[in-house]
């Protein structure tokens, strides 16, 4: 795994491929499911790993509410909302696990 802090795909394995690089502030993939109410958060392999799990359906509506809400969250959060429904689109997955390491 890479050591660069980001956001990457855990499962479906789909290699260890960086969707988005930490642009620093207050902001963590930790924050959907508390201030989007979607997703779940599952456990990481250790504390400096946070990982959720968000179906393809909750990544689309994460997407409306990231642009609805975009004056109202730190830009790195909207951000890292596009990022993971741009990764998520162009798949026929269904699911998905992403991990943020810090």
């Amino acid at each position: 795994m890479s050591v660069e802090p980001g956001v990457r795909c855990v499962e479906p394995d789909l290699g260890d491929v960086p969707i988005h690089r930490d642009q620093g502030g207050d902001y963590a993939l930790d924050d959907i499911p508390e201030l989007f109410n979607l997703g779940r958060l599952e456990s990481g392999p250790d504390d400096a790993v946070v990982r959720v799990a968000l179906s393809a359906d909750e990544i689309r509506e994460l997407k409306v509410m990231s642009d609805a809400y975009s004056f109202d969250f730190e830009v790195g959060l909207i951000d890292l909302c596009v990022d993971l429904y741009r990764f998520a689109s162009e798949r026929r997955e269904k699911a998905f696990v992403f991990e943020q390491t810090f």
